[in-house]
């Protein structure tokens, strides 16, 4: 087996506003990579022509010191263990296992980025025209990394992402595809500021699970599960003058759970003033859900036999939903001035179980085979 080892220590007796660059062509197994980078605009690789490894158990730690600095990475191969740790404003991460090279594969990827400081800018891409299985990614951005951006694309099966974030104006953009296979493809993810935008997609079949915990106001989190999964979510922090907006959407005997009391759990579900909550399920689907706080408006829809048990605690609350085939709906209300429409159509045998405590209700209901 052919060994390579580097160790470099890039030029950290220079001025910190120099600028110190590598360039890494390496083909053949079992690489050891170790880089540390001091100063401003240094580069591991740079936004055109990114460093490149080719071959299997490749194993390297890159760590960076200070602002707009690069790091570009390519692996073509499996068994990789990378960790990428950046402390400074404006810095670039962009990581790519198997891009573009269908001779290699990007099994079994284990990375590690974190980050502290302001604006940065992470791209993580794992398995591309090969797929990369059993991909596991932790990407971590320590309290106030504010205006960041993190794009992560796995395409494989049993992948998990862990994503853990505290800052502000922060842009998320996820995408697992392929087959959960029977471990699954598991999502956890832990957001804490305002003004986030959130996005996550994943597909596979009935074995997608995401894990989404978020505090803040003025976030807008959209979530899509194709062909089954489960989404677990807790929100707080919303108020009425900075409202949080969540869209669900799942395809294939998908579950919605919010963390609430409904499962016997002791956190608040969707919680915080004036939320909006948009949830929409096509074949047979499960929503428990527990909203605590003010004018929230809940939406849901379900399209083929659905089962909706809802907990709903607060004032000048509004929610419609629309059920399709011989489905069942348990809510309780305890608040004033609520607002409830609901439809249940297209099978014989829908259930409506409905308990308001609370002055000036307003309940429309339509049952129709």
């Amino acid at each position: 087996m052919k060994l390579l080892t580097f160790f470099i220590m890039a030029l950290m007796s220079l001025p910190a506003m120099a600028t110190n660059k590598i360039y890494v062509t390496q083909a053949g197994a079992s690489l050891v990579f170790d880089v540390l980078q001091d100063g401003d605009g240094n580069m591991v690789g740079n936004s055109t022509t990114a460093s490149t490894v080719s071959g299997s158990a490749t194993n390297f730690n890159i760590d960076q010191v200070g602002n707009s600095n690069i790091i570009t990475f390519d692996i073509n191969g499996d068994n990789f263990v990378g960790t990428w740790n950046t402390t400074g404003n404006s810095n670039n991460i962009d990581f790519n296992c198997d891009p573009a090279d269908s001779t290699s594969g990007c099994d079994d990827v284990n990375a590690v980025i974190t980050f502290t400081g302001n604006s940065q800018d992470i791209d993580v891409d794992v398995g591309g025209t090969t797929s990369g299985d059993n991909a596991d990614i932790d990407i971590v951005g320590a309290s106030g990394t504010d205006s960041t951006v993190v794009a992560a694309t796995i395409d494989g099966t049993s992948a998990i992402l862990r994503l853990t974030i505290d800052g502000d104006s922060n842009n998320y953009l996820i995408d697992i595809d392929g087959n959960g296979d029977v471990a699954g493809h598991t999502l956890i993810m832990t957001q804490t500021g305002i003004t986030a935008d959130v996005d996550v997609t994943q597909s596979g079949v009935y074995d997608n699970s995401a894990t989404v915990t978020t505090t803040g106001d003025s976030q807008n989190i959209d979530i899509v599960q194709t062909a089954g999964g489960t989404v677990t979510m807790t929100t707080t922090g919303s108020t009425s003058s900075a409202v949080k907006t969540v869209n669900i959407n799942q395809t294939g005997h998908a579950t919605f759970n919010t963390n609430g009391t409904i499962l016997g759990q002791t956190s608040d579900g969707l919680n915080g003033a004036g939320g909006t909550f948009d949830i929409d399920q096509t074949s047979t689907g499960t929503i428990n859900l527990d909203a605590n706080g003010a004018s929230a408006n809940i939406s849901i829809e379900q399209t083929s036999t659905g089962t909706v048990n809802m907990d709903v605690d607060g004032a000048t609350f509004v929610a419609d939903i629309d059920q399709d085939n011989a489905s069942t709906i348990s809510l309780t209300h305890d608040g004033a001035s609520a607002d409830y429409v609901i439809l249940q159509e297209g099978g014989s045998g829908d259930i409506l179980t409905l308990t308001v405590n609370g002055a000036s209700a307003n309940v429309d209901i339509i049952q129709r085979d």
